[in-house]
C-alpha cells in the first residue's frame, strides 16, 4: 500500500486481502489507519466501504449480476461490488463520482480495456432500477439475498431458531456494533467514569443488565485518555456477561484457560479488587503480550499470564475455572462480516469434540462447591448446548446452575442472539462441583 492511493484504493486493496487471502478486516482497517494510508478525514469512509460491502456482498452480487456480461477478474468484480454498494447505501456520493473513482482505480491497476468495461457495467447500472426481491419465489433464498447470508446458514438457523428469529438475526447482523467500554472500577468509579465522558461529548448510556457496561457514542474512545490511562476497556455487553456470571469473590484463585486478548481476565481481576489471584493461559506466546499490555494499562497486579496448551493438564485448584472456548464465532459477524462466507458445515462439526476436551481437562482443577464457566461467541448448539450437556452426562460430580441476571431473568443455559441485547452473540453456561 502507498500513500497515494485514494480510500477507494486501498478500501479495495482490503477487500482483495479479506476475501482471497482470508484476512481479517477489522484488524486489515486498524492497520491502514494506524500505518496513516488514509487521510484521517477518510478514516470512516474506509471502514465503511470494507464494512459495508462485506456485509451487503451477496445482495449486491443479485443487483450487478445482470450487467455483467463477460468474464471479469476477481478484483474487478469487487471494485463493482464497491461500486454498486455506493450508489445504493451511501446517499452523499454522487452517481459521477462513483463511476469515475472506479474508472481511474481500473486504469491504475494496469487495465486500460477494463477501464472501459467498469464505465460500461457501472452506466448501465445506475440507468436501470434495481432488481426485485419478489423475483426470487423461495422464501429461505431471498432471506439469503436480502441480508447476504449464505443460504446454508438461513437453512441452518431456521432448522434450529425458526424463521422469524433467523430473519431478526440475519437482519441484526447487517447493522454496526454499539462501542460499549468496560469501566474498570479498580482506578474510577462508574459515575465519575460517566460524568467525564459526558464531559467530554459522549452520549452514554449505562447497562441495565451489567452496572460497569457503558454504550458510549463520539470520538474514538482508544485516542482518549481515559483509555490510554486504563480507566476503561473497550469490550462488547455480552462478552461482558461471562464475568458477571462467574462471580468472582475478593481473595479468590481463578483459571481463564483460554485468555487472549485478556479482556474477561482483566474483568474478573477489576470485579476482586485487585485482590487473589488470577491465572490466565493461551497457547500462542505472542498473545500473551497482549495481555500484558492489557494489564499494564489497567494498572492490575492480581493477573499471572502464561502460555499454556488447553489440551494438556492443568496444575493446581481453583475457586473458579473460565473455559472461553475457541469456536466458530458465528456471533460476532457485526464485527467480522466475512465469517458469514468462510465458514463451512464442517467447522460447526469439526469444533465441538474440542470445546468438550478443553472443559473436560479444565473441570479437573475445580475445587468441590467450585464453579466452572463455559462460553463461546457463537450461536451454534452444536458447540454450546450439546458441548454442556454431553460434559454433564461424563461427569456426574458437575451439575447446571441457572443463571440469574437483571432484565435477562433466569436461564438454564444462556444463548443471547445479537438481536437481543445488539450486542454480539454468546452462549454462557454455569457448572457447579458438587461439593463431595
Amino acid at each position: 500500500m502507498e500513500h497515494k492511493r485514494s480510500v477507494r484504493y486501498i478500501a479495495l486493496e482490503i477487500l482483495d486481502q479479506v476475501l482471497t487471502d482470508g484476512g481479517y478486516s477489522n484488524l486489515l482497517i486498524n492497520e491502514a489507519i494506524k500505518e496513516g494510508y488514509v487521510e484521517p478525514v477518510d478514516r470512516a469512509l474506509l471502514t465503511e466501504l470494507v464494512y459495508g460491502t462485506l456485509q451487503h456482498k451477496l445482495t449486491l452480487e443479485f443487483y450487478i449480476e445482470p450487467f455483467i456480461k463477460a468474464n471479469i477478474k476477481g478484483w474487478m468484480r469487487r471494485l463493482l461490488l464497491m461500486s454498486v454498494y455506493q450508489a445504493i447505501y451511501l446517499d452523499k456520493v454522487p452517481d459521477h463520482a462513483i463511476i469515475n473513482e472506479a474508472v481511474e482505480i481500473t486504469k491504475q491497476r494496469g487495465s486500460i480495456s477494463g477501464a472501459n468495461t467498469m464505465n460500461a457495467i457501472l452506466r448501465n447500472f445506475q440507468r436501470s432500477t434495481l432488481r426485485d426481491f419478489a423475483e426470487i419465489k423461495d422464501e429461505l433464498k431471498r432471506l439469503s439475498v436480502e441480508t447476504s447470508t449464505p443460504l446454508w446458514l438461513i437453512k441452518h438457523w431456521n432448522t434450529h431458531f425458526g424463521f422469524d428469529k433467523t430473519r431478526d438475526m440475519a437482519e441484526e447482523f447487517l447493522t454496526y456494533p454499539e462501542t460499549t467500554v468496560r469501566v474498570n472500577t479498580t482506578k474510577i468509579t462508574i459515575e465519575e467514569a460517566i460524568k467525564r465522558l459526558q464531559d467530554e461529548g459522549y452520549d452514554v448510556e449505562q447497562s441495565e443488565i451489567i452496572p460497569e457496561c457503558l454504550a458510549i457514542d463520539g470520538p474514538p474512545i482508544v485516542q482518549n485518555p481515559l483509555f490510554k490511562h486504563g480507566f476503561l476497556s473497550v469490550q462488547d455487553a455480552s462478552s461482558m456477561l461471562v464475568a458477571n456470571v462467574l462471580d468472582p469473590q475478593e481473595g479468590e484463585k481463578i483459571l481463564d484457560t483460554c485468555s487472549a486478548p485478556g479482556g474477561k481476565a482483566c474483568h474478573i481481576a477489576e470485579k476482586m479488587n485487585r485482590t487473589g489471584r488470577v491465572v490466565s493461559h493461551d497457547v500462542y506466546p505472542h498473545k500473551i503480550d497482549l495481555i500484558k499490555y492489557n494489564i499494564n494499562r489497567l494498572s492490575l497486579r492480581n493477573i499471572e499470564p502464561s502460555v499454556h496448551d488447553a489440551l494438556e493438564p492443568f496444575e493446581g485448584e481453583y475457586d473458579r475455572v473460565l473455559v472461553d472456548a475457541p469456536c466458530s464465532g458465528f456471533g460476532v459477524i457485526k464485527r467480522k462480516p466475512e465469517i458469514k462466507y468462510e465458514k463451512t458445515p464442517k467447522d460447526i462439526e469439526t469444533l465441538w469434540p474440542m470445546q468438550l476436551e478443553i472443559l473436560t481437562n479444565a473441570s479437573k482443577v475445580v475445587k468441590p462447591g467450585g464453579l466452572l464457566v463455559y462460553s463461546t461467541c457463537t450461536i451454534e448448539q452444536m458447540e454450546n448446548d450439546n458441548v454442556v450437556y454431553s460434559f454433564i452426562k461424563q461427569n456426574p460430580d458437575f451439575e447446571i446452575e441457572p443463571i440469574t441476571l437483571p432484565v435477562l431473568g433466569e436461564h438454564k443455559l444462556l444463548q443471547i442472539l445479537p438481536q437481543d441485547l445488539k450486542s454480539d452473540g454468546f452462549f454462557i453456561a454455569k457448572l457447579r462441583r458438587k461439593s463431595e
